[in-house]
């Protein structure tokens, strides 16, 4: 980033635990891209029929937050800057996961969870204060085998009696370096968890494509961290919508900070519930076999959502 611009940027966040408004997220990405305010107009018209009729005026209001930008625009105008940086969310200072973390606000999250009386309990933590709960990996708790537990009783429940890995596969997956196996622990005690699985690509493929059965994934299927690969889920449960947001925050911040290798998010679901949440999460239905739904997404097509952008600025 170029010196000039870095002061500014600094002067913008200091104080502000680094979190930038949008109109001042713009005219940083605009500087860096060397762009005026009429050619950064120009480049917004040619890059999608949103703009039409977007003039030099409308980008210095914007800029200086006199009229706050549409959120359907906002999420075009880092669409362009994406294909300008190739990354998502530049210039944010998102480089690890407690810093994206705190821009993801779990109240935020919790608005677009739906409804999902199955996946969700209603375990009362209203007073609650979230320091209390902690998000730690599988490996790394002592409610493992609560997990796994957990984790097999929904899918019997959701799909029928033996459709689901062993306690014994599970383990073999939680030990690979990509998979996310996340715990939410409420004063060190289970109170949720989010499994995701990092497939090859043409595994990915494959299996929502019901060109492969999702019971015979292996560990050889698994994609290594720094390869190019897909997050399927294989389960999702929480105690309370506190936990569940709070664990989907860390998920989207796994996803933002490693978005260079990740190409697909999806899962293949049966239950209403599991369904309507996977909507709010941008995830769209693609196929269906019998009572198997596929729903998945790109990495933009998650990440590039109106909620997100919300909760980012």
């Amino acid at each position: 980033m170029p010196y000039a611009i870095m002061m500014i940027y600094d002067r913008i966040c200091v104080k502000k635990r680094y979190v930038l408004k949008f109109h001042a997220y713009l005219k940083l990405s605009r500087r860096n891209l060397n762009l005026t305010q009429s050619q950064l107009a120009l480049e917004l018209y040619n890059f999608d029929a949103i703009f039409d009729g977007l003039d030099v005026n409308t980008i210095g209001r914007w800029e200086r937050a006199v009229t706050n930008t549409p959120i359907l625009k906002k999420v075009k105008i880092l669409a362009y800057f994406f294909e300008k940086f190739n990354y998502y969310f530049p210039f944010l200072e998102m480089n690890d996961i407690q810093s994206i973390e705190k821009k993801l606000s779990s109240s935020s999250v919790n608005k677009f969870l739906g409804k999902h009386k199955q996946l969700v309990m209603s375990f009362p933590t209203i007073h609650a204060d979230e320091k209390d709960f902690q998000i730690v990996h599988s490996k790394k708790s002592l409610h493992q085998e609560t997990a796994f537990t957990t984790a097999i009783n929904i899918c019997d429940d959701m799909y029928g009696y033996g459709k689901f890995y062993s306690v014994k596969t599970l383990h073999e997956f939680a030990l690979f370096a990509s998979t996310l196996f996340l715990l939410c622990e409420y004063k060190e005690q289970y109170f949720g968890h989010a499994f995701f699985i990092y497939l090859k690509n043409d595994i990915y493929k494959k299996v929502m494509n019901f060109e492969m059965d999702y019971m015979d994934i292996t560990t050889s299927d698994l994609a290594n961290v720094n390869e190019k690969g897909s997050y399927m889920s294989m389960g999702l449960f929480a105690m309370n919508e506190k936990a569940m947001a709070i664990l989907f925050v860390r998920f989207y911040a796994h996803l933002i900070i490693n978005q260079k290798n990740i190409q697909k998010v999806g899962t293949l679901i049966s239950d209403s519930d599991a369904v309507n949440m996977a909507k709010n999460f941008g995830l769209q239905k693609s196929k269906q076999k019998d009572d198997l739904i596929v729903y998945d997404a790109t990495i933009k097509e998650v990440l590039l959502t109106q909620q997100i952008i919300k909760m980012l600025f």
